[in-house]
């Protein structure tokens, strides 16, 4: 039974991202695209319009997978793609921030405001309500997950390979990683790592490794889409996937501290993994961007 709640909790997980992302996406319409060619005129000027779009589009793959196919058609010069994927990663986090609220008692109603919304108002305003219900079904998700984890995580076997986890945290990031890559979202990921560590399955330090693995597990949507693309556009692939694995190998020998530094700054658990999911991608970013144009020319070698 609970691998039936389990299963229609990552379901709804999954369909109030997309939903979320289409809704934000449909109302922008193309005005968006034209704004993001004119914003990325400087590498300064695209960190910021990554960030912001990101935050719009709530999928940072979306708008790498974008960046990528800008790249590819000669729109954008790649090393200004550069900056905006470093700005991607920041806007990303505000899923997660979301997710750690306690709203479990209005989702209803917000359920209900969505789709009544998007059924009924004709303009498009309406694809803001799509948003709303696409924001309600995470919160909802969450609460099946939460249902459907609680007797799976008892399991003597789930026990057993969480705890290794616990001991391992190269383990842990290999299976964020993992998780990432097939859910295609960093933000899916650290959702159902708020749930495990709430329920007390995991400590505070493997949710930290689940979520350095989960930056990286999602940048495989853009790198598959830049295999049959140009040159330029596979650097930039690239560089997304070389920014998240800068991070972990600057955060992961710096793990215990980090989970000590976020008890003291207090919340909840959820709220804690989410602001080291924020931490991580804003510390990693501002960190990479003075070395935008050395990275630049090192991508050139790489990939010549």
């Amino acid at each position: 039974m609970y691998f039936i709640t389990l299963s229609i909790g990552l379901g709804l997980l999954l369909w109030g991202m997309k939903e979320l992302r289409q809704g934000l996406q449909s109302f922008a319409g193309h005005h968006f695209r034209r704004f993001l060619l004119w914003m990325t005129a400087t590498p300064f000027r695209g960190f910021w319009t990554g960030g912001i779009s990101t935050a719009l589009l709530q999928s940072s793959t979306a708008l790498t997978v974008m960046a990528v196919s800008f790249v590819d058609a000669e729109l954008l010069p790649f090393e200004n793609a550069l900056a905006l994927i470093l700005g991607s990663n920041i806007g990303t986090t505000l899923t997660t921030q979301l997710l750690a609220f306690p709203l479990e008692s209005v989702t209803p109603y917000l359920l209900i405001l969505g789709a009544l919304g998007f059924l009924f108002i004709p303009n498009r305003i309406r694809y803001l309500f799509l948003s709303v219900f696409g924001l309600s079904l995470l919160f909802f998700a969450l609460t099946m997950l939460q249902a459907g984890m609680a007797p799976l995580a008892d399991k003597p076997f789930i026990r057993q390979f969480l705890q290794q986890l616990g001991d391992n945290h190269l383990k842990g990031v290999l299976a964020g990683t993992l998780l990432s890559a097939l859910l295609h979202s960093s933000s899916a990921t650290t959702g159902i790592v708020m749930v495990l560590t709430e329920n007390g399955r995991i400590t505070l330090p493997t949710a930290l490794a689940f979520i350095f693995g989960a930056n990286i597990g999602t940048c495989f949507t853009a790198v598959f889409a830049a295999l049959a693309s140009s040159r330029a556009a596979q650097r930039v692939a690239l560089f997304h996937v070389l920014l998240n694995l800068f991070g972990v190998l600057l955060f992961l020998p710096f793990l215990s501290p980090m989970a000590e530094g976020l008890k003291l700054m207090g919340g909840s658990l959820s709220r804690q993994v989410a602001n080291a999911h924020t931490l991580f991608n804003i510390l990693s970013s501002l960190l990479a961007f003075p070395l935008l144009a050395k990275s630049a020319q090192l991508l050139k070698r790489l990939l010549p």
